[in-house]
């Protein structure tokens, strides 16, 4: 008669073979993947602007659509390493905008900053001009007005370029909602939002092991890239109301209603931004562009589906052209560029990752192109429009 196992040594067995298996995975995947494959080994919260990039951070970025370095510098951008005072004879540009601005998806090299700065070079020699980029995903005219006032002005900028997102809408009214003000209502600061406390013990338990193998192994981001779109969608209780303080992409719905009160905060935002850099004598300008299902029926076909977008339709670039109505009206220099990326459409493709929705380096080289002019017109002495 075989007797059965006592129920400890079936547990232990069971235990010992997870570990062992998780050990072998966590062996195959050192082989052929770095940890840092997610943008949040490069981020960190703050307290006056919600989140930042890590000084000096270095890793990959890796989503199945593409895989780039980043090398953060020691101001906390995504940028080459340069002193923070000016050499003389020098001019700066200092970009501000929110991920397509920091070049999400594709190398340093290939952002618009970078492919700006090598036209500048081959028309004005090397150390005439430099193009800082200070863009970071999910900034907004609120974010970078903190930015611009607390660190971006120490660079000393000849010219501010921000690149206006119509997801900015959006953040702005949250990140409002968190904001704090001095006495005359000026925004000194908005804190990271603070993450909800586990409500047990047992949820305690299990975001510690979570944590643990977050930050010991590597197996851990290999299934978190995987599968984070899907996470991604359950965080968000992804909502396609059409209303803008909930809806990301409110603006594109059917069901979105105009109401200029929307756009409110960041009309304001922008202002004060360039208020801030008019007093100073710096110049100012604004750029406004499409989202792929707003270039071509073809473009961001996965996220578009994913968001709720309809596919094989093309989308109304009427916001953009809200915020280019409020820029010549306030005396703002805007350029709008979703004409030079419909037409550049018409030739090249694809311009947006399928799912990510960020450009591709094809896409930086239009916005590139578009904004080479104008600044070349500003250095000349004239009033580009």
């Amino acid at each position: 008669m075989i007797r059965p196992r006592p129920l400890f040594k079936n547990l232990t067995l069971l235990c010992a073979s997870v570990v062992v298996f998780i050990g072998f995975l966590e062996i195959a995947v050192r082989l052929i993947e770095p940890k840092e494959v997610m943008r949040y080994f490069f981020m960190a919260s703050d307290t006056t602007v919600d989140h930042r990039f890590i000084p000096d951070a270095h890793g990959r970025y890796e989503t199945t659509e593409f895989n780039v370095p980043y090398d953060i510098n020691s101001w906390g951008l995504r940028d080459r390493q340069f002193p923070l005072a000016k050499p003389i004879g020098l001019k700066r540009i200092l970009m501000l905008g929110d991920s397509f601005t920091e070049g999400d998806g594709v190398r340093e090299e290939n952002t618009f900053s970078a492919r700006l700065q090598v036209m500048l070079d081959s028309a004005y020699g090397a150390g005439k001009w430099q193009v800082i980029n200070a863009g970071v995903g999910s900034y907004s005219p609120l974010l970078e007005y903190l930015y611009l006032t607390t660190k971006g002005l120490a660079f000393s900028p000849d010219l501010v370029i921000l690149n206006f997102d119509l997801s900015d809408i959006y953040d702005d009214i949250n990140y409002t909602s968190r904001a704090r003000f001095d006495r005359n209502g000026v925004p000194i600061g908005v804190a990271a939002e603070v993450e909800e406390a586990p409500k047990n013990g047992v949820e305690a338990d299990l975001v510690a092991v979570k944590d643990f193998f977050k930050e010991h192994t590597r197996l851990y981001n290999f299934i978190r890239l995987r599968i984070d779109r899907y996470l991604e969608g359950a965080r968000r209780e992804m909502n396609v109301s059409g209303d803008v303080r909930y809806d990301k992409y409110a603006f594109l719905r059917n069901n979105y209603v105009s109401n200029d009160s929307d756009w409110t905060l960041s009309f304001k935002y922008v202002r004060m931004v360039r208020d801030t850099l008019k007093a100073r004598r710096i110049g100012f300008l604004l750029t406004v562009y499409p989202y792929g299902l707003q270039v071509s029926r073809k473009e961001w076909t996965s996220g578009r589906q994913y968001w709720g977008f309809r596919p094989d339709t093309l989308y109304s670039t009427g916001p953009q052209q809200t915020m280019e109505r409020y820029c010549r009206s306030n005396n703002i220099p805007v350029i709008n560029m979703c004409d030079d990326f419909l037409a550049a459409s018409h030739a090249i493709y694809p311009l947006y990752y399928d799912y990510n929705g960020h450009w591709r380096p094809e896409g930086h080289m239009i916005f590139a192109r578009r904004l080479f002019p104008w600044v070349r017109e500003y250095a000349a002495g004239g009033n580009p429009q």
